[in-house]
């Protein structure tokens, strides 16, 4: 398919094509009917991927991308960014692969729920162009996800690599803000000679006056006046510790659990959905309220009889080849606040291993999680085996690739578009039972 795609493509545009395919036949069948040099979409430092890719970048002379991540996943810090960099760089040098035809895509983390590694991704950037000598690229706007305005977030991420070096940036090139900032840099950066690129832009896009700010939405949120709810609602931990503890002498822990904590998050759910608080705020409230959980789950475990200890069981995993877990990380937070007993079996897992913990623990319903395009094959393989040897489970998936559709073809029950909708639907599966 990726080679048909691509003789037809060719024959309908003359832009440079990018193959982005998991499969190395894949990428080498489209290169080999590829009318110039493509870019191949990628290799990473993982040993088998450096072993499939290299050599037919090497053979049909093609471009080929690099991702700064092993085995272990997506490194932290700038330096260990840069040691998978120097790993790749060295491996193509070694079949003879020049570095003008390497980019190194130092992977731009999300701000919202990893916010100190914004900055060690710009570091990578620098650091990789300065003592590599290769390219450089990043998808610009995974950096704003889960958060407002995520134009305004992006072209300061945009601006902070092009002043570090970035030499290709992922972007979306109808997005005026991202017109601007490129215009912008190529005067400062000296490239745009006598600004007159950027005149000509100014001249054929005039300034748009500032909007009227929006006033400020009602939250589901403002109906808590005061202790355990509000201080889940506001994402106040050691408050929502405090009113947990002084609740707990007084009142039945699951009348807390179902009449306070569940109620308080249910309003911090709607917020989110309506898109009234981001997620940043979500994840604090789901903290808090997992603190206060703490504290009344430690009085259940006190030896009340007839209290279930836990809730139903739930399975969560990002799937083989995808090392993205952050957004499973959300999930499996939200739904432990909703009582959920959230069996994480962490990310990059086989569908074997998927199956063999259904089976252990008698998980009614499997979340499956992928960011990367090319891992939901590997989503499809797990979803089928699940049918041959659980056929009874249900599965839901979500990720930034996926949509309705694509749950529907990799064979899903629901596809979920956030954590809360997550918890939606596995209520209902379980109803169901």
């Amino acid at each position: 398919m990726l080679r048909e795609v691509v003789t037809e493509l060719q024959g309908a545009v003359d832009l440079p094509l990018q193959l982005d395919s998991a499969n190395a036949a894949a990428l080498e069948a489209a290169a080999r009917h590829y009318a110039g040099k493509p870019l191949l979409n990628s290799v990473s430092g993982k040993e088998s991927s450096l072993a499939a890719v290299l050599p037919v970048a090497k053979k049909y002379g093609a471009c080929v991308l690099g991702l700064c991540l092993d085995d272990d996943g997506i490194p932290p810090t700038a330096e260990a960014r840069l040691a998978v960099a120097r790993k790749i760089v060295g491996r193509a040098a070694a079949l003879g692969i020049p570095k003008d035809d390497v980019f190194i895509d130092c992977l731009t983390l999300t701000a919202s729920a990893q916010q100190d590694l914004a900055l060690e991704t710009i570091k990578a950037v620098r650091l990789v162009g300065e003592r590599l000598g290769v390219k450089t690229t990043l998808g610009v706007s995974n950096v704003s996800f889960g958060l407002p305005r995520r134009p305004l977030i992006n072209r300061t991420m945009l601006a902070a690599a092009l002043a570090n070096g970035l030499s290709a940036a992922i972007v979306n090139p109808g997005e005026r803000n991202v017109q601007e900032t490129l215009a912008a840099w190529r005067v400062l950066s000296a490239q745009d000679r006598d600004a007159k690129e950027y005149i000509d832009y100014c001249a054929a896009n005039p300034e748009e006056t500032a909007s009227a700010p929006r006033a400020a939405a009602v939250s589901d949120r403002g109906k808590f006046s005061g202790g355990l709810g509000e201080a889940v609602a506001r994402g106040l931990k050691d408050e929502a510790r405090a009113c947990a503890a002084e609740l707990v002498k007084e009142r039945p822990p699951l009348e807390i659990i179902e009449k306070t904590l569940i109620p308080a998050l249910d309003a911090v759910g709607r917020d989110y959905e309506a898109q009234k608080i981001y997620l940043p705020q979500l994840i604090k409230s789901a903290d808090a309220a997992k603190t206060a959980l703490e504290v009344v789950k430690a009085v259940l475990a006190g030896g009340q009889s007839g209290v279930p200890r836990s809730g139903p069981k739930v399975i969560v995993a990002t799937v083989y080849g995808d090392v993205h877990d952050i957004g499973k990380n959300i999930v499996k937070v939200i739904m432990e606040n909703y009582n959920f007993d959230v069996i994480d079996l962490g990310k990059d897992v086989s569908a074997d291993a998927i199956v063999a913990a259904v089976k252990e623990t008698g998980a009614a319903v499997v979340g499956l999680s992928a960011l990367m395009t090319t891992t939901v094959a590997s989503m499809k393989e797990a979803i089928a085996a699940l049918r041959r040897e659980c056929p009874e489970v249900r599965v839901i998936v979500g990720g930034a690739v996926l949509t309705p559709d694509l749950a529907r073809h990799v064979g899903a029950d629901r596809y979920a578009r956030d954590a809360m909708d997550t918890v939606r639907a596995a209520e209902e599966f379980l109803s169901q039972k």
